[in-house]
């Protein structure tokens, strides 16, 4: 490890054991990689429903791809800027692999839907349910220590928001409010700081990059992204230059596979070669290089990134197929979620009977008089199901003729 990292930024939430072949932020990546909440990924809603195709990504070839883009960011910045191996590679690349773990089944919409349910009870937000599942739920032990135990440094590098639900400003992108703490522990006092750490921009900006041009990539191979798409796009936008040149290359790379995905390829590298470090001014740079730097995009790519984004978002997630799967996974997890809890803070009722054997035992350990305590319990029971295994418990309550007595719930 490098010596642009100190004892305040290697320091863990709690005490774990030493480890003589690896760095502290090697085992924060490697408790990630290992973990369950990573592998559940594999079937969670990217663009297109998990399991509709083969080629198609998923959450979990998303982390790993957003990773990739993270590692080679720091190995650029650090030939170009530091000269040395002053970023951590590790510690991006794990913060990276970690950022979408606190997704629910059915990507944003799901999301939403589930805030929309924890109106009363602290909201969700994928961003918060990740530094939950790190901080609480990875690498449960036998007696009662739980968490990963993971480093100041990469609990701030995936710390998108530090507003809490109670301070929030807008309906999304907020910590719950019992994660106070973690905050303080992060800044090392009562003292929120909004900005965000080095290593958090890094992985911000890796998984526009994925996003953007990687999103495009799946509206091809589906068939979204045609020329016929993109010039009716075109011609009902005001665009600039700039805009219209780059949707011109893109139209002429279409008309092959090899050409669009090798195109994809080289904007991969020329956004990753499109950030750069410029030095700040913040309190905690008396205590942490990670906030003495931060990366600044050069406009043109800023430009042409957002373009593509924009692109994605009208043709593919807002066509009618995308939008009527994404209405049946509000559902499913809406009338779900009401099935198992009814009713609100001072009159609920916890439909006891039907839940799995998994929800039970967590629920002996709370007061299930607390309408906020059940509602986060059975919230998270949900967020961590997948695009399959939860359509499976809908099925099993709702259609007559599905389900069996060896079913595993």
């Amino acid at each position: 490890m490098s010596d642009f990292y100190n004892r305040f930024d290697t320091e863990t939430l709690g005490a774990r054991h030493d480890d003589h072949y690896r760095t502290v932020f090697q085992v924060d990546r490697d408790r990630v990689l290992y973990s369950g909440a990573f592998r559940r990924l594999q079937n969670k809603t990217q663009v297109f429903k998990s399991g509709a195709h083969d080629f198609y990504r998923t959450r979990l070839t998303h982390s790993l791809e957003v990773a990739q883009i993270g590692r080679s960011i720091v190995n650029f910045l650090n030939k170009t800027v530091f000269n040395e191996a002053a970023i951590d590679v590790d510690l991006v690349e794990g913060i990276c692999l970690a950022h979408d773990l606190g997704n629910p089944p059915y990507g944003h919409p799901g999301e939403a839907m589930l805030n929309d349910l924890m109106k009363k009870a602290g909201g969700f937000e994928g961003n918060a349910q990740t530094l939950q599942i790190i901080t609480e739920q990875l690498h449960e032990d036998p007696e009662g220590d739980e968490g990963m135990k993971p480093s100041r440094a990469f609990i701030d590098g995936i710390l998108k928001y530090k507003v809490l639900w109670s301070d929030r400003k807008k309906e999304s992108k907020f910590l719950y409010d019992n994660q106070s703490k973690y905050l303080d522990f992060v800044s090392d006092g009562s003292k929120h700081y909004p900005e965000q750490s080095l290593e958090c921009q890094i992985m911000n900006w890796a998984d526009d990059v994925a996003y953007s041009l990687h999103d495009l990539s799946d509206g091809y191979l589906a068939r979204f992204v045609t020329r016929k798409e993109i010039e009716k796009w075109a011609d009902g936008h005001e665009l600039s230059k700039e805009e219209a040149h780059y949707l011109e290359t893109v139209i002429k790379k279409l008309d092959h596979r090899e050409d669009f995905d090798r195109y994809l390829a080289l904007r991969t590298g020329r956004f990753i070669e499109g950030a750069k470090i410029v030095e700040r001014t913040h309190p905690l740079t008396i205590k942490s290089n990670r906030y003495k730097y931060a990366i600044e995009i050069e406009p043109e790519v800023e430009i042409e990134n957002n373009l593509y984004k924009r692109l994605a978002v009208d043709i593919i997630f807002r066509s009618p197929q995308l939008e009527q799967l994404e209405f049946k996974g509000r559902y499913i997890l809406k009338r779900l979620f009401e099935t198992f809890l009814q009713g609100g803070p001072g009159n609920f009722d916890l439909n006891e009977k039907i839940l799995p054997n998994v929800l039970r035992e967590k629920l002996k350990h709370i007061d299930k008089n607390n309408y906020v305590a059940v509602a986060r319990m059975v919230c998270d029971h949900f967020s961590e199901q997948t695009d399959i295994s939860l359509p499976k418990i809908y099925k099993r309550l709702f259609d007559p003729d599905y389900g069996s007595f060896y079913d595993i719930v």
